[in-house]
């Protein structure tokens, strides 16, 4: 594996350092990252990696985000890959999401911008954005405005 770039297979992520620490990538998240911008970038259907975890597979993962960033450039179009399908066409909307367990939190529906865009969960009207929409599977959304 490349030096800057090491893993930890117990917690099956890649560990990348930045300007003054690290961020973390989970082997299966770069995976079907990967797997989904390839389908958007080239129409076809990208066969699942075997070598999750190695120094090959991390390099996949950035040629297709490579290869994703130039389609944008060529065609304009964003990636969907990283949208919550239940909050499409609710952006600036405010709503409740209600986790299957019973949990339920409310705030506006944000779009991050770039090629590979995600829903944010804004929390107030004077908030200058928010983090990426988590939305486990079984959750539920309303319009409350």
């Amino acid at each position: 594996m490349e030096s800057k770039i090491t893993t930890n297979l117990g917690c099956r992520l890649y560990v990348i350092p930045t300007g003054t620490g690290y961020t973390c990538l989970g082997f299966d998240v770069a995976e079907r990252k990967r797997r989904a911008v390839l389908l958007w970038a080239t129409g076809k259907a990208a066969m699942p990696a075997e070598n999750l975890g190695t120094f090959e597979h991390y390099q996949a993962y950035m040629d297709a985000m490579a290869q994703g960033q130039r389609h944008f450039a060529a065609t304009g179009q964003q990636c969907p890959a990283e949208l919550t399908p239940a909050l499409i066409g609710l952006e600036g909307k405010r709503v409740e999401v209600r986790e299957p367990d019973g949990e339920a939190r409310r705030f506006w529906v944000g779009k991050s911008t770039g090629w590979m865009p995600c829903h944010l969960e804004v929390k107030t009207k004077r908030s200058h954005g928010g983090g990426c929409v988590w939305f486990p599977e079984g959750s539920t959304v309303t319009v409350i405005r």
